[in-house]
């Protein structure tokens, strides 16, 4: 069970609201110490207590620094981390959200489910389950699916290696193909 996750932002503050709207949560100042200031925290309020804490940019998690949280003035924002979030908003709310903040979003079609990307500050990746799309998620990934699960991968990773090969084909015959009207060496 997944409880909370982190990630950092220029204006935690600015992005704890707007998520908090997205999600239908309660954006709340994070207590300073421990955490640093001008933290936030986003609660969903369900029975898990799930939360999202959103940190200034440049609070790392560090075993050395006190209290396990240090800063680096060159901390890069953009990472491989992201957080999928389930919301009762529509996909045409959040992207409407979304807009107004001027967030890069798209829904996806990863072929096994769609997922709602929001790229937060134009940095972070926060994906969302609206009620539109969460039901296929959910078949896929929750215990119904567990059975079929590694062979319905298996059938998506052939898929896209076939996909992947067959544009790198096609790209590479154009580097083959001359103007209209060259002369050959």
């Amino acid at each position: 069970m997944l409880h909370h996750a982190s990630f950092n932002a220029r204006d935690p503050q600015a992005v704890a609201s707007v998520l908090a709207e997205m999600l239908v949560a309660t954006a709340v100042r994070a207590p300073s110490p421990p955490f640093p200031e001008g933290a936030w925290f986003v609660c969903l309020g369900d029975n898990f207590g799930s939360l999202i804490e959103i940190l200034p940019c440049g609070t790392v998690l560090d075993q050395q620094a006190p209290l396990g949280i240090g800063f680096d003035p060159n901390m890069r924002l953009r990472s491989g981390s992201h957080v999928l979030l389930s919301t009762p908003n529509s996909t045409e709310t959040i992207q409407g959200i979304a807009a107004r903040m001027g967030w890069h979003s798209e829904l996806i079609d990863a072929r096994l489910f769609k997922v709602l990307k929001v790229w937060v500050e134009d940095e972070t990746l926060v994906e969302f389950l609206t009620p539109e799309v969460a039901p296929l998620y959910r078949a896929r990934f929750g215990w119904g699916g567990m059975a079929t699960l590694d062979a319905k991968l298996r059938e998506l990773e052939s898929q896209m290696a076939a996909a992947l090969a067959a544009k790198a084909a096609n790209q590479s015959g154009r580097k083959d193909e001359q103007p209209a009207g060259a002369m050959s060496p």
